[in-house]
This record gives C-alpha cells, sequence and structure tokens, in this order.
C-alpha cells in the first residue's frame, strides 16, 4: 500500500507536467522499487503518463518518457511485455529521425532491454520480437555510421553484439551491412590510434557474426573470418619491419604495403597490427555451437614473428634512417602484442599448445634474461605464468631451470643491501682534509633517522611484476626438471625474504600498503609449500618457517599450517635423508654451480670473516734431556661462530630460531687435545642478533710424554722352528 501511494505522490507532484518530469527525473528514477509496479489502481495511470511523456513535443519530455518505461521495464516484466508493442512503436522511429543524443541513447537502451528480457515468451517473440529486431538492427547501423560520437557508437555496436546471439536467423540478412560495419572502425587509424572502447567494441561485434550463419555454417564463417583476419595481421607486420630481413614475407599473401608515405604508414599499420591481435583474440573466445580447427601452427608462427622481433638485424641496401628509427621503437609494442595473442591462445587451446611449449619458453626466458622496462617485463612474465598454468609441464632439463634464472632478479630487489660498516659502527671522524674542511661525522645509531631509503616497488607495474615472479617461481618448483643447485637457491632466497619482510616497513615495500601483506602471503604460502613435502621432513629451514607461522596474526591459518609442518598427511618415503642439496643454508654447503648461479644473479651472502687463530708451539731436543716437556700456560681464544641463518641475500636478516641449548666455557671439557680443539671450534645456535661471539677458555695442561731410546731396545725374537702352514 505505501508502494501504491508513492507512485500516487510521484504522478501528482514530480510528473504533473512535462518540465516538473523532466526537472526531477533523477529523483523518480532513484526512488522507484519493484514493489511499485504491483498491481494497484495507480498503475493505469503511470503508463498513461509515460505514455504521453514519450509523444510530447518537447524533447526533454521524451527523453523522461523513454528514461521512465525503461526503469518500468527492469522493475516489472509483467508491465513491460504488456506496453512492449506500443513502446517500441515510438522508440525504434526515433532512432531514425534527428533526435538530441540523450534521446537516442534513451531508446536504444529501452528497446535492448525489451527484445533481451522476455525471449522466453514464445508468443512475445512471435508478435514483438521478430517484426521489430531487424528494423533495430538496421536503425542501429544507420546511426554508427551517421554520428560521429564516440559513446553513441560504442553503444550502437554492444547493443547489436548482445542482439546476435539472441535471434542470429533474425539478423542473418544484415550479415553483410554488419560485417561492413565493424571493418570499417578495424582498418586502424593514423596518426591517432583507434579508440580502446570502440576497439573492442567492433572486435566483439566481429566475433559474433558467424552466428547468423547458423549452425551448420557458424564453423565455416568463423574459420574463414580467422583466417582473413590472420592474414591481414601478417601484412601489417610486415609492413612495420621493411627494413628487416624476414623469412615469411615472399610466402605471405596479406595485405599489400603501401609505400606513398612510410611515416604515416608505419603508424597505421601498427594500429592494424593492434586491431588484428583484439580480433584474433576475440574470435579464439567466441562461443560456436560445434567444433572448430583451430590453426594452431599458423597462429604461434605469428607469435613467435612477435616474440624474436628486435632491432639489430637489418636488410642490405640503402635504408632510411628516419623510417628505420621508426621501426625500432615499435619493437617493445610488437612483444607485448605477442605476449597478449600468446595467453589468449594458452587459455583457449590449453594441451593443443603442447609441441610448442619447448619453444615459446624459450624465448621468454631469453626476453627475461634481458634488461627491458617493468611494464614489457610484466608482459611476459604474465605470459610465462599463463603458458605453465595452462600446458602440461615443461619436459626439459634446461628451460625450467633457464626460466628460474631469469625470474629471480625480479625477486631479489626486496632483499636490500647491507649497510656499510660505518653506519652501523659509526666512528665519529674529526680529523680534516687537506683544505682544512672536516669531514661528515657518522654516529652510532644514525642510521635509523635517514628517511633516503628508496621504495622497492615504486609504482603499481612494479608491483605486479613482484606477485608475477613470486608466482612463476611457485609453477617453476613444480617443476621435476628443475636443476638441484637452483632449487636450493631459490628456496634459500625465499626463506630470507620470508625472514626479511617482518622487518621492512611496507611503506618502504611499496606506495600501496595492500601491497605488503599480499606480498607475505605469497611468500609464506611457497615457503610452508616448500617444506610440508617429505622431501623436508627435518629439513634446515623448517624451524624458521613454523616460528614465522607461529608469529603470523591469523590464529586459524597458523594452526592449520602449523599441525600439516609437524604432521605430514603423507607418510615420509622409505629412503635415507634427503641430500644438503636440497636446501643448502650455510655458505660452506653451496656447491660450485649453486655459487655460479648465485654470483651471476649478483646476490651476497651474510658470512663472516675469517679470522686467523694463531698458537706458539715450543720445540725441544728430547734427546739432550730426559726432563718431560712443559707446555706453557696459554689462553686460548677460539672463535666460536654462530650457525648463519638462511643466507641473506644482499640483507642483514637477523635469525628468528634460537636454540635452548646454548654452549658456555665451563661447559667445556678440561681434558682435550689442544691441537684438535682449534681444529674443531664449538658452534653455538645463531640468537636473534646474529652475532659472531668470543668466548675466552684459559687451560693449563701438562702431557708427560714418555721418552725411549731407540738404541736400547731389544731385537724381537723370531722363531724358525714355527710353520705357519702346519694346524
Amino acid at each position: 500500500m505505501q508502494a501504491a501511494e508513492h507512485l500516487k505522490l510521484l504522478l501528482q507532484l514530480q510528473l504533473a507536467s512535462d518540465p516538473s518530469a523532466v526537472l526531477h527525473l533523477s529523483y523518480v528514477l532513484s526512488t522507484l522499487t519493484p514493489q511499485c509496479f504491483f498491481p494497484s489502481s495507480h498503475l493505469s495511470k503511470w503508463t498513461t503518463r509515460i505514455n504521453a511523456l514519450m509523444h510530447s513535443k518537447d524533447p526533454g519530455a521524451r527523453w523522461a518518457g523513454l528514461c521512465l518505461a525503461h526503469k518500468t521495464s527492469v522493475y516489472s516484466r509483467t508491465v513491460m511485455i504488456e506496453f512492449a508493442h506500443t513502446w517500441l512503436g515510438v522508440a525504434i522511429p526515433m532512432l531514425l529521425k534527428s533526435e538530441p543524443l540523450p534521446t537516442l541513447k534513451a531508446a536504444i537502451r529501452l528497446t535492448r532491454t525489451i527484445f533481451s528480457s522476455a525471449i522466453e515468451v514464445s508468443e512475445f517473440q512471435r508478435q514483438v520480437s521478430t517484426p521489430n529486431v531487424p528494423k533495430f538492427s538496421s536503425a542501429l547501423i544507420s546511426l554508427a555510421e551517421k554520428y560521429s560520437d564516440l559513446e553513441l557508437k560504442v553503444a550502437c555496436l554492444e547493443t547489436l553484439t548482445k542482439l546476435i546471439p539472441l535471434y542470429p536467423t533474425t539478423n542473418r540478412s544484415s550479415h553483410s551491412a554488419l560485417s561492413a560495419l565493424c571493418l570499417r572502425f578495424l582498418n586502424g587509424s593514423a596518426p591517432a590510434p583507434t579508440d580502446g572502447r570502440l576497439l573492442k567494441a567492433a572486435s566483439s561485434l566481429y566475433a559474433t557474426l558467424h552466428l547468423t550463419g547458423g549452425k551448420v555454417g557458424a564453423a565455416n564463417i568463423w574459420r574463414k573470418s580467422l583466417d582473413e583476419t590472420l592474414s591481414f595481421a601478417w601484412g601489417a607486420f610486415l609492413s612495420v619491419r621493411t627494413t628487416f630481413p624476414s623469412e615469411v614475407r615472399n610466402a605471405i599473401n596479406g595485405l599489400a604495403i603501401t609505400n606513398d608515405d612510410p611515416i604515416s604508414s608505419i603508424s597505421l599499420n601498427l594500429d592494424r597490427l593492434r586491431c588484428s591481435v583484439v580480433i584474433l583474440n576475440d574470435l579464439l573466445s567466441a562461443t560456436t555451437h560445434r567444433p572448430v580447427q583451430v590453426p594452431v601452427g599458423y597462429l604461434v608462427k605469428l607469435i613467435a614473428a612477435l616474440l624474436m622481433c628486435d632491432g639489430e638485424e637489418k636488410i642490405e641496401g640503402f635504408i632510411d634512417a628516419e623510417i628505420r628509427a621508426m621501426e625500432v621503437s615499435l619493437v617493445p609494442s610488437l612483444w607485448e602484442f605477442g605476449c597478449q595473442m600468446l595467453m589468449c591462445l594458452a587459455e583457449c587451446v590449453q594441451y593443443h599448445l603442447d609441441p610448442y611449449l619447448s619453444r615459446l619458453a624459450s624465448m621468454i626466458a631469453f626476453r627475461l634474461e634481458q634488461n627491458m622496462e617493468t611494464t614489457k617485463r610484466l608482459s611476459f612474465l604474465d605470459a610465462l605464468n599463463t603458458l605453465l598454468i595452462h600446458c602440461h609441464t615443461l619436459n626439459s632439463p634446461l628451460i625450467p631451470t633457464r626460466l628460474a634464472k631469469a625470474v629471480l632478479p625480479s625477486l631479489s630487489v626486496v632483499l636490500t643491501s647491507a649497510p656499510d660498516a660505518p653506519s652501523l659502527y659509526g666512528n665519529v671522524m674529526s680529523t680534516k682534509d687537506k683544505k682544512g674542511k672536516k669531514k661528515a661525522r657518522n654516529y652510532e645509531g644514525e642510521e635509523v633517522f635517514k628517511v633516503s631509503r628508496e621504495v622497492v616497488c615504486q609504482t603499481s607495474d612494479d608491483g605486479k611484476v613482484l606477485l608475477a615472479a613470486l608466482r612463476a617461481i611457485e609453477l617453476l618448483l613444480h617443476n621435476p626438471n628443475l636443476s638441484a643447485a637452483l632449487h636450493s637457491l631459490t628456496s634459500r632466497i625465499l626463506l630470507a625474504m620470508l625472514l626479511a619482510l617482518p622487518k621492512m616497513s611496507p611503506a618502504l615495500l611499496s606506495v600501496d600498503p595492500s601491497l605488503y601483506s599480499v606480498v607475505y602471503q605469497r611468500v609464506q604460502t611457497i615457503c610452508i609449500e616448500l617444506s610440508i613435502g617429505t622431501t623436508s621432513v627435518m629439513g634446515k629451514g623448517l624451524p624458521l618457517i613454523i616460528e614465522d607461522v607461529l608469529t603470523d596474526g591469523q590464529a586459524t591459518y597458523s594452526q592449520r599450517m602449523f599441525d600439516l609442518l609437524l604432521h605430514p598427511r603423507i607418510p615420509p618415503l622409505v629412503r635415507s635423508m634427503p641430500h644438503v642439496e636440497a636446501l643448502s643454508l650455510f655458505h660452506v654447503e653451496e656447491s660450485q654451480e649453486e655459487i655460479d648461479a648465485r654470483e651471476a644473479l649478483e646476490l651476497s651472502t651474510s658470512k663472516p670473516k675469517p679470522t686467523t687463530i694463531t698458537q706458539d708451539i715450543t720445540m725441544e731436543d728430547h734427546s739432550a734431556s730426559t726432563a718431560a716437556p712443559v707446555i706453557p700456560n696459554e689462553t686460548q681464544t677460539p672463535i666460536i661462530p654462530a650457525v648463519s641463518a638462511p643466507l641473506a641475500f644482499s640483507a642483514n636478516v637477523p635469525g628468528k630460531f634460537q636454540d635452548i641449548q646454548q654452549m658456555t666455557a665451563s661447559a667445556i671439557p678440561m681434558e682435550m687435545d689442544p691441537i684438535r680443539s682449534l681444529a674443531e671450534p664449538l658452534v653455538e645456535v645463531t640468537t636473534k642478533k646474529a652475532v659472531y661471539s668470543q668466548v675466552s677458555i684459559s687451560q693449563t695442561r701438562t702431557i708427560h710424554a714418555p721418552i725411549e731410546d731407540d738404541d736400547d731396545e731389544d731385537m724381537p725374537t723370531i722363531n724358525t722352528e714355527s710353520d705357519s702352514e702346519e694346524d
């Protein structure tokens, strides 16, 4: 009852006159609810008022009537079916007249809502939709060609894209006009490129035109559209590589290269190539009623040509320097187009891309090994992740290792460089130089007040690169063909990141505070996954990961992970313990291959400086005296190194695991070989300060060595009568 009364008040106040309806339209639309259109005595008055506004001579009133009719159709399907024929009789003719743009857009919205809301009502389809859909499609084509307003063009194309799957046979007669309309917007633009919204709308419409051929002819139309677009893409690609040698130039019969104006031709063909990539992606993602044959080999050939572009090779003969410079500048754009096509193709064909997986992965690894901008690196990382997710595991012993080496530099940026010694233990420099000026004074603890530290991820793209690299490393660690040395190095880097992130401020990681938690959770998940496996039981990194899980703020998640780490759900394999190479936490355990990989990544380890231990040894001639030599009282000061925490690459990351059993000087046995005690120093488990302590041990030992004279020793007697062969 209250909703009906509200409808009555709107009719009496806000909609009493045409100017009032235009003025209060926003308020009326915001207060309407589905309950307002329940059967009542005021509902007929409401529809009558809408019809009066739609037939008004005032353009504003007609616009208000169309908006009210659209809102009514959204909230009440019954009212829409009852008055759809009347409203369409007013809205469709408006599209053929010279109406203001807001009125045309309102008429398009109303008509689209009517045609798409009652598809299952057969009688409505027969009486209303079938006669009016062709008229509506023709009106939209005319509007898109006639008006230059971008929003109106996009609205027309999006409406056609939505109607064709609903009424494919009804729009069959308009296939040629629709195809010409799409290609008009997809033919490229120069010097300004095609607008992104218009490009997406036209490409989406072009990717649905094959449905007009029915269930039988749709597959053939789709394949024909794909082949034509692929040829168009090859022609555009070769047109922007005129100064580079190409093996496929004579084999591709694509778009002819225009040489009238090379400068404008380059920008035009680049936009054509961009349009072709978008069309190919939409065609691969389109819905077909029957299976179709996808030319995977030809698509991979185009992708490989885009990814392997560079600016070094050149053709023989005369080359225009200006054209050459422009074509070289387009190489990063070609890489991006190739990555976009590769991602879409991998998502669509998935395992059918396996025969080309090694080749594509090698191309991505080659590009990631080079220094490039963040945005370009992000494209290759996204393409790599898509390949690893949607295809089978790489069956190669070299490519996964090569990919991991190329991805690791994107993760090592989190590990900040260690500060210099003077900044940590600052000595006051009071000396003067030759000019009499004092040097800068560095005081202890001064680094706390320094605010000149650079943010690791200064832009949003840097944060995306970090997340994409973490995802890629996680997928590569699942590959059994990854070399043991690089698997160990990757595990150490991830563990160092896990220990370094809690010591880092979120503002120091990125300008976006939310990135810190996402990165930390991702790193923690990967480290836990590495420790849960049966091969990591009793691993040296397990205590560190357990303590990190216990200190996590998420209680439920931490308890579950802690339980998995201590009580694996899978029994351990019946075999010997894993080798040290599985997870090396000490620099002394690094293999030469792992050291080479770490140095290639420009990563250093935090290890103590070697300390030389000297000991005076007194040597005497034992034959001169029979007195026993006495080693004088000597204070031995062996260096007791702490067991290093996981190697903090380019960072001073303190250890988090502290053993409760710490050895003291009093616990050292007094009777010990002095030489052996120096060769095998005691080891103390690392503390949270991770400093190398020195314990002074004083020992006084007297060794009584018996002196025997070799000349006085009796010769041993030999029993010549004995026979060893006799029993």
